[in-house]
């Protein structure tokens, strides 16, 4: 986009750290944070500021209502702020569509201030799928974060995140129900709630195997293109000299 409007740039990947993100024991992760072992796990770690949210979690409700209605065994973590000023209201809608007795969390206070990197990968290692369907993305930092922790994603085909996957190897993209035109001069991708549950359903109905082949392809994508020391070595240094 730049080279198209006459600007010169050097493009650096944003980075995760492999040694720190990577997978941990499931069921032990699970012991950790009180997560019945036996149910599969969506996760989402997503910032909740803006309502409408930006983060899709009415959309991800929705689905996983619809999901939970034919899969009673499932689970949805949120790493966030479920009831944030300013934010949408994530308990409460979940009471509303009668699936907050299968919302996981942790509290405020060690969301905020003493879940370390380490704990974060043991959160990502929890989950079966994590759901990050964001309307936009500057990046997506925890789509690179899970598949390093052998996590595979569903994502929106939208903005930033479509590069951060290989569909149907490391994950897959949500089909935009429709693109807003916003007061920022940009577009956000609203994504379909029908095809993020069909993608849902298609993750559950992979068996364990092809789910942690997915998984091991996803941690090799970042290994090889997002891994911090690989990118301080292969970019930063020759740029910096």
């Amino acid at each position: 986009q730049l080279k198209k409007e006459g600007f010169h740039s050097t493009y650096i990947n944003h980075t995760v750290d492999t040694n720190i993100y990577r997978p941990y024991d499931k069921k032990d992760c699970r012991k950790q944070l009180g997560i019945p072992e036996d149910i599969f796990l969506f996760g989402m770690v997503a910032a909740n500021k803006d309502n409408p949210p930006r983060k899709s979690f009415n959309q991800v409700l929705d689905a996983f209502k619809r999901f939970h209605d034919k899969y009673p065994k499932s689970g949805l973590y949120f790493h966030t702020m479920t009831q944030q000023a300013g934010g949408f209201n994530i308990d409460e809608y979940a009471n509303l569509l009668g699936i907050g007795g299968c919302i996981y969390k942790i509290p405020s206070y060690n969301l905020l201030y003493t879940t370390t990197p380490d704990d974060m990968a043991k959160i990502y290692s929890t989950f079966d799928c994590l759901l990050i369907p964001s309307q936009n993305e500057g990046f997506g930092v925890p789509i690179i974060e899970a598949q390093a922790c052998e996590v595979p994603v569903i994502t929106n085909d939208f903005s930033a995140m479509p590069d951060l996957i290989i569909e149907g190897e490391t994950g897959f993209k949500t089909k935009l129900m429709e693109k807003r035109y916003t007061p920022l001069g940009a577009w956000i991708g609203i994504p379909d709630t029908n095809h993020l549950y069909e993608l849902m359903e298609k993750m559950y109905k992979m068996t364990p195997d092809e789910r942690n082949k997915m998984g091991i392809k996803g941690r090799k994508f970042m290994l090889d293109n997002f891994d911090l020391q690989k990118t301080w070595k292969d970019k930063w240094v020759p740029f910096l000299e």
